[in-house]
């Protein structure tokens, strides 16, 4: 494979990987809106509100995912029932571990951050694995 494709193939990964990001985010704000005093979830129902952002996070990932997968984006195998388990499975175990660490989640956690971060890493470490 010449440098020119190798570079392309990498621009279109980072693409996806951006809009997995974007994606988390439009569906934990979809969400908010159809789930009433969803703002005050950190402080009141913690546990709730980790269960709900894990949902959040693997859903838009593996949208996002799925979409550049059907459309030939990503050229790996689909595997999507162990894509979809090892992306909810990257989005929970900061969150969990979050909601250990910290008495309250409050808006800006690091987190929150490291956890939309491994849910893409769960969803594109399936495809890595079987090379």
């Amino acid at each position: 494979m010449n440098t020119g494709k190798k570079i392309t193939r990498f621009l279109v990964w980072l693409g996806v990987v951006i809009l997995q990001l974007i994606m988390t985010q439009v569906v934990t704000f979809v969400l908010s809106l159809l789930i009433p005093g969803m703002g005050d979830f950190p402080q009141t129902h913690p546990a709730l509100f980790v269960v709900i952002l894990g949902i959040t996070f693997s859903t838009g990932v593996f949208l996002a995912g799925w979409l550049a997968l059907k459309y030939r984006w990503l050229t790996t195998e689909p595997k999507y029932p162990v894509r979809l388990v090892a992306t909810i499975i990257g989005a929970y175990l900061p969150l969990i571990l979050a909601l250990i660490v910290y008495e309250e989640l409050e808006p800006g956690n690091p987190f929150f951050a490291i956890s939309m971060l491994t849910s893409i890493l769960g969803f594109h470490i399936p495809g890595w694995v079987g090379k």
